[in-house]
């Protein structure tokens, strides 16, 4: 069983309890903060019903993660919270039933502001839609949601007053991450002047809402660059890439310049061969590639006459390193990519194997 990084599934159970709790007084604020935690956590339930990371692909943020389906969810976590939870059973089932659609609402809508994508009209729609205007793991985001509950707990004469003002600083945060969105979308059409009618995106990057990176599709490359657009961006000409771990931090600031110096890096797409159409046409790499939003294959004939054909979604591009197998040198030696999938054929374009790879090629 593939288990991704669950930190913002915690952050979604804080989030959906601080939000309960906003809309109930003292007598409630019990079932409210349990069932708003228990709700914003869980949609990603589904995690436990992927086997592997293809499944994990097609499967995330499905039927969990539905506008349609939450009604149903709410009702069945309000029914077994009023059966199991003492200080449920007196509560009235719609106001149950409301703190659980907010728990799952908030996740679901969460989810959607991040840059992985959400199936949020399932069953009748599998499109993943994104909004790209909040990093994944965000501490800004987290630290408001988890100091409204610390403040909302501790507080309990206050703790609906306290909890409507944590909602409104998160939502004042998103909005604020959503502004910076469309000047990074802005400034990126300028300085990448993509052609009119090619897929463009700017996602929001590690640690800081104003540092974003640029993506956008050309019929034989892609162009990306990484960017800040806060008053303090500064950047390196040339930036040193990490080689430790401890470094990581120290070279943010070095890798996002200001848009009018940011360095654009063009990607070539493969050229047409029976090899990249073969694996493209393999059942895993269709998944893959309905998942990515920007993808790169990569193809290397092996000296044993195999031929490797690598797929990656640039999105998950990390700042101090290009593209999966295209850049040689110094760096760290850890995963890179979280999502980069590999492909062997033989002469005759048979797989030899297949699978997700975790460690840098040098």
């Amino acid at each position: 069983m593939y288990h991704p990084r669950r930190m913002d599934t915690v952050t979604h159970g804080i989030a959906g309890s601080a939000l309960a709790r906003s809309v109930t007084e003292r007598p409630s604020a019990r079932a409210a903060l349990l069932l708003g935690l228990v709700g914003g956590m869980l949609p990603d339930i589904d995690m436990f019903f992927l086997n592997g990371r293809i499944a994990y692909l097609r499967g995330h943020r499905g039927w969990t993660h539905s506008f349609l389906l939450l009604p149903v969810f709410a009702l069945a976590f309000a029914l077994l919270a009023k059966v199991l939870y003492r200080f449920a059973r007196h509560a009235p089932l719609r106001t149950l039933f409301l703190f659980a659609a907010i728990g799952i609402g908030s996740h679901i809508l969460f989810d959607w502001i991040t840059s992985f994508g959400i199936m949020f009209w399932t069953p009748f729609s599998r499109r993943r839609y994104a909004l790209d205007w909040v990093f994944i793991l965000d501490p800004f985001f987290t630290g408001i949601a988890s100091l409204t509950l610390f403040a909302a707990t501790i507080f309990r004469s206050k703790g609906r007053l306290l909890s409507t003002i944590g909602t409104i600083l998160l939502a004042v945060y998103v909005a604020l991450c959503a502004f910076l969105h469309g000047v990074a979308l802005r400034a990126w059409e300028r300085i990448g002047a993509p052609p009119a009618g090619t897929k463009v995106a700017v996602l929001p990057q590690f640690l800081s809402p104003f540092r974003w990176l640029g993506l956008s599709e050309r019929p034989e490359e892609i162009h990306v660059a990484f960017f800040d657009v806060g008053p303090f961006a500064r950047g390196k000409d040339s930036p040193r890439p990490p080689e430790r771990f401890s470094e990581i931090f120290s070279s943010l600031s070095d890798y996002y310049p200001p848009p009018e110096r940011a360095r654009i890096r063009r990607y070539a797409r493969p050229v047409a061969s029976d090899a990249l159409a073969r694996a493209e046409a393999l059942p895993d790499v269709r998944v893959y590639l309905d998942f990515a939003r920007f993808p790169l294959a990569t193809v290397r004939e092996e000296p044993d006459g195999a031929t490797s054909v690598s797929f990656q979604d640039l999105r998950f591009l990390p700042w101090f390193s290009g593209p999966w197998e295209r850049e040689k040198g110094r760096g760290m030696r850890f995963r890179r990519q979280p999502f980069v999938y590999r492909v062997r054929l033989d002469r005759a374009g048979r797989p030899l194997d297949t699978g997700f790879v975790g460690s840098a090629v040098d």
